[in-house]
């Protein structure tokens, strides 16, 4: 009798839409039969469950309390009351109400996401995503599918399935009816995926070119007083389109330190146009085609209070060009950043490089870099310079070399007029052991300038992946002019928003 007050009292303070008779539900719409198991302890307020904003037809439950009575409750109530047993971590009994509902409503959104909420509260992660299903079927308005998709990815992770969780979190964000519920997704989100040891970065890219070959401004140059014509080496335009992916486990060792292992992988490919077809007929695209794959594995430690991280990673790769091995490279990177004072981030990293050419073995080489970056974030942007220098040591004239780099970029980092743009200017110096044709004469000395503007459009984004559009132009000089080029790319790609 305890139970049957406690549940009169709340049902009898359930409002109701269209006064006391209207609207109601006939009695084969769904009764919910049996006692809620563990007593309701006092009068349960009604009020939706935060983060699922149900919605159905409204009208009334019947639930039984005596062999002589019966009280109704509406729909909506019945569904009110469920989340607010979620919320007070009382599974069992929010399941009894939501398949009370379900028995006159068999395809009813809101009781749906709250029976699989409440299994998945209970563990039977299986019967929480079969029910889900059930959800996205039956889910006919934005909203709906909003919370079907939801559940499913609370489903999923509870399972261990984080992966296809995150698709899922992701699906929620592209048919969220507003921004708060695209904010409430792109949270659980992130945080599926920061308690995720492994990660996949995809990057697909198109970059239509006036310049695919990196031919030279002209194809004569002369040398000890002779004059040389190379009739392949004119600006061939085209298309270069390929992805690269990268796979990554991460391993805690402690509370802020992780071992990760990784593998990568990329192709590039070329499709030359009928003008560059034109000019040199036995241009092939099956020539420039390169393919790279690498493992790695590394260490990372972050400071106490996360103001600072350090890392060092040792990678193996190998590279193939138009369908030929030609290198394979052991490489050592070394990185450490901290934050300088607020709104400031500073970083420095290492570098050794072993490369061992297998189409010419004098072409092999070892490198040393080093770089500094420093870079200041506002409010809305953030602008950051990066100077770098490098020591290549090789027993060819064509490889052997040292240069400087230094680039500034500038990165807004709000939408503006819902784009985010950035800038990036370019500057590298490049000086050769010795001239590329005999060792008397001047060494080699080239110079570049780069201008790159990339947009990135994050309100045309499709599961939460967004177009980028940049443009690139290149100027390079040389004291020897079989080597001056300049160009200007196009890049179409896909880049993630959150």
């Amino acid at each position: 009798m305890a139970l049957q007050d406690g549940l009169r009292s709340v049902l009898t303070q359930a409002p109701r839409r269209h006064g006391s008779g209207a609207g109601a539900l006939p009695r084969r719409a769904g009764r919910l039969r049996g006692a809620l198991r563990g007593a309701l302890r006092g009068a349960l307020r009604v009020m939706a469950l935060a983060g699922l904003g149900l919605l159905g037809a409204a009208g009334p439950l019947v639930l039984p309390q005596a062999a002589q009575a019966e009280t109704r409750v509406s729909v909506e109530s019945a569904r009110d009351m469920a989340g607010l047993l979620l919320q007070q971590k009382r599974p069992r009994e929010a399941l009894l109400l939501a398949e009370g509902i379900l028995k006159g409503l068999p395809d009813d959104v809101p009781a749906l996401v709250l029976k699989s909420r409440a299994l998945r509260d209970m563990g039977r992660f299986g019967e929480a995503d079969a029910v889900a299903a059930q959800a996205r079927g039956a889910a006919g308005t934005d909203k709906d599918r909003f919370f079907a998709a939801l559940v499913t990815a609370q489903a999923k992770a509870s399972d261990g399935r984080k992966g296809i969780a995150q698709y899922w979190l992701r699906r929620a964000a592209e048919v969220a009816p507003t921004e708060g519920m695209r904010a409430m997704a792109v949270r659980d989100f992130r945080f599926v995926r920061s308690s995720t040891p492994w990660r996949l970065k995809l990057n697909l890219f198109a970059e239509p070119s006036d310049n695919l070959n990196a031919a030279p401004k002209t194809n004569e140059f002369s040398f000890a007083g002779l004059t040389f014509v190379n009739p392949a080496a004119v600006p061939l335009s085209g298309l270069r389109y390929g992805g690269d992916a990268r796979f990554t486990y991460r391993i805690a060792t402690g509370a802020r330190a992780r071992i990760t292992l990784g593998a990568t992988g990329g192709i590039e490919r070329v499709r030359f146009s009928a003008s560059a077809r034109d000019r040199v007929p036995w241009i092939d695209d099956a020539d420039f085609r390169r393919d790279r794959l690498g493992f790695s594995v590394g260490y990372e430690r972050m400071g106490a209070q996360k103001d600072w991280l350090a890392h060092a990673q040792l990678s193996v790769s190998r590279y193939w060009g138009g369908g030929h091995h030609i290198s394979d490279a052991a490489r050592l990177d070394l990185g450490y950043s901290r934050r300088l004072a607020e709104g400031w981030t500073g970083a420095l990293r290492l570098a050794l490089e072993d490369e061992t050419r297998k189409d010419a073995s004098l072409r092999s080489a070892q490198t040393g870099e080093v770089g500094l970056t420093l870079a200041r974030h506002f409010d809305k942007s953030a602008v950051s310079l990066s100077l770098s220098a490098a020591d290549v040591h090789s027993d060819s004239r064509l490889v052997a070399r040292r240069s400087q780099r230094a680039a500034v970029k500038y990165a807004m980092t709000r939408p503006v007029m819902g784009l985010l743009p950035s800038l990036t200017l370019s500057y590298e110096a490049v000086d050769y052991e010795q001239s590329p044709f005999a060792w008397w004469v001047d060494p080699r000395r080239d110079e570049e300038w780069g201008l790159s503007v990339d947009v990135l459009l994050p309100k045309m984004d499709y599961l939460g992946f967004a177009p980028e559009v940049g443009v690139s132009f290149r100027d390079r000089s040389s004291n020897y002019s079989l080597y001056e080029t300049q160009g200007a790319d196009l890049r179409l790609g896909l880049k993630s928003v959150f």
